[in-house]
């Protein structure tokens, strides 16, 4: 009788443990499930139309700009005269604004609740820049340039070099007042704005321009002085924040990267040096290309803690706090590397195609590669793919996911490159007679 109850005991707890288990490898499965879609809570699906803004004919230059759920519609009218709207990306027949007073614009874009309005240039090279209040379209600030100046908005300040006086300017355009002028004998190319790591930059245009959004903005700005000479500037004040002499000439490149300045010597066998950028009178280390006969083609963020060097050979990855080589691999005149999760989209030349995208994994293997292809990056883990060249006449649209490498064929659409703009979620373009929306994206759950 013991042993028989012992024997039932047993059972009992064998089955009370193989329920424990099951119940276990339950729960894990499902919290496997969930931390997957909230890893990848999005996926391409093909193009699913959300409506239109009707075109009147005569209606020239037409294009759109993408900020997050808002997008914002221009176009030339005749005579001069532009009309720029805003709408909802979910229900674009109906105008949030509209703005009919702008004459002469060329190009807009949004900007930290702000769309900035840049005009045509008149016979003498003049051009006016307008801020418009994104919520209302109401202007509330000019400033006038020339045709050889460069300006950017970085955040709340209008950064310019005028050309004529050779003098760089920081002017606030809440208040109207210039926090910092300079002196800047060494041209429109000796000043470089700041970039830093974020996944909220991303390019909504085929012309490349990021989102700028308040948290990404990096209110800093370095200059060429004197003797060789780099000064780091804060744009909120005005001040010097970091400066130093025989850092770089005219003919290197300056690439400033979160509170890192990067240098590369412009000749052949060049090297790399990395500074702290308070601290410029010491590099953090330096880096040489081991090919003796290489020349920079540029210098870029292209991953967490991670910097790449373009040769006309070979693209480098490098630890950002150690100059160690994290991968050095062929590419043929590489001119971006854009970081796509663990991943890079490289861009390299192609005679036959114009351009070829290549898709490498952390360790630098070919993933995959798209010839006569463009990427644009929508976020962290995926990007679109286009035409390197625009044909004549409706073309294919891809989705790529990165992490699988994998391209999905969005559907067909004939307007030009140049008139569409994207975000995370919506596609919009110059369609035959009226700006189309498109849905790109979904939550996995309803794909």
């Amino acid at each position: 009788m013991q042993t028989h109850a012992h024997s039932l005991w047993l059972s009992r707890r064998a089955r009370w443990s193989a329920g424990a288990a099951a119940a276990l490898v339950l729960v894990l499965l499902v919290f496997g499930i969930v931390y997957r879609v909230s890893q990848r809570p999005y996926g391409f699906k093909p193009f699913d139309r959300i409506g239109g803004v009707a075109l009147p004919a005569g209606s020239e230059r037409a294009r759109a700009y993408l900020d997050g759920g808002r997008a914002f519609l221009g176009r030339a009218t005749g005579g001069g005269g532009y009309e720029l709207r805003a709408v909802d990306s979910d229900k674009p027949a109906t105008a949030i604004w509209t703005n009919t007073s702008l004459t002469d614009v060329d190009t807009f874009r949004s900007a930290r609740g702000m769309v900035q309005v840049t005009g045509l240039p008149d016979a003498r090279g003049h051009r006016r820049v307008t801020l418009l209040n994104a919520n209302n379209g109401v202007p509330f600030t000019t400033f006038d340039v020339e045709a050889r100046d460069r300006w950017a908005l970085v955040g709340k300040y209008f950064v310019r070099y005028a050309d004529a006086e050779h003098r760089l300017t920081v002017t606030d355009v809440g208040s109207g007042r210039q926090m910092a002028a300079f002196d800047q004998p060494g041209g429109a190319a000796s000043w470089w704005l700041t970039d830093n790591w974020s996944g909220q930059q991303v390019p909504t245009s085929t012309a490349g321009e990021p989102l700028d959004e308040a948290l990404t903005v990096d209110p800093h700005i370095v200059r060429a002085t004197a003797d060789r000479g780099l000064e780091v500037v804060g744009l909120a004040g005005g001040h010097v924040l970091g400066a130093g002499r025989d850092l770089a000439g005219p003919g290197d490149l300056v690439y400033p990267y979160e509170d890192q300045l990067f240098v590369a010597t412009g000749g052949a066998g060049f090297e790399l040096r990395a500074y702290e950028r308070t601290h410029l009178n010491k590099s953090q280390w330096t880096w040489s290309s081991p090919d003796r006969q290489a020349r920079p083609l540029f210098v870029a963020s292209c991953g967490e803690q991670r910097v790449c060097v373009g040769e006309e050979h070979h693209l480098t990855q490098l630890d950002i706090a150690t100059g160690q080589v994290v991968f050095r691999v062929e590419a043929e005149r590489p001119s971006q590397a854009i970081p796509v999760g663990d991943r890079i989209m490289v861009r390299t030349a192609s005679q036959s195609d114009g351009a070829t995208e290549t898709l490498i994994d952390a360790a630098g293997k070919t993933v995959s590669s798209w010839p006569g292809k463009r990427a644009a990056r929508l976020d962290e883990g995926s990007y679109l793919l286009l035409p390197a060249v625009p044909p004549d006449g409706a073309f294919a649209w891809m989705g790529v996911d990165a992490e699988h490498g994998t391209a999905r064929d969005l559907g067909s659409m004939d307007a030009r490159p140049d008139s569409c703009t994207w975000s995370h979620t919506y596609l919009a373009c110059a369609t035959a007679g009226e700006f189309t929306f498109y849905r790109i994206r979904a939550p996995w759950y309803s794909l």
